[in-house]
């Protein structure tokens, strides 16, 4: 048996169509991110001498006064890296928490609502923590 498939004219461009595309473009974006952020670290360890470790360190325990390294790893390219991540990050969770409201909440109103506070909360915590990371 053939699968059935409807093209995106007579599907619709609604709201659930828009993120199922969004969820799987964050996908690829964050594990892009990823590998920019690992060839990164590669390219810095290379020009520093480092090892794994030292690395790993970083990444988990970014502590700039014990590091005379830190300042060269948090640069601006690293913090809008970083930046980018979450913000894709958020936005690919917030899809997964609005999938399952939708299996779980019926009305149409009560919908709208749980998609307005989840996206409100998403927005706020998402400028806090661009603020978080700009001002770290």
């Amino acid at each position: 048996m053939a699968a059935r498939t409807l093209p995106l004219k007579k599907r619709g461009f609604t709201f659930e169509v828009f993120m199922w595309a969004f969820t799987r473009f964050t996908v690829f974006a964050m594990y892009g991110l990823i590998l920019a952020g690992i060839l990164g670290a590669l390219s810095l360890s290379q020009q520093t001498g480092m090892n794994v470790g030292d690395i790993l360190y970083w990444a988990f325990f970014p502590n700039l006064a014990e590091n005379p390294l830190g300042q060269v790893w948090m640069t601006i390219l690293a913090k809008l890296m970083v930046i980018a991540f979450v913000l894709v990050a958020c936005g690919h969770g917030v899809h997964g928490v609005l999938e399952i409201f939708d299996d779980y909440v019926t009305g149409e109103g009560a919908r709208r609502w749980a998609r307005n506070i989840v996206i409100t909360y998403a927005v706020v915590a998402s400028i806090v923590a661009v603020y978080v990371i700009l001002t770290a």
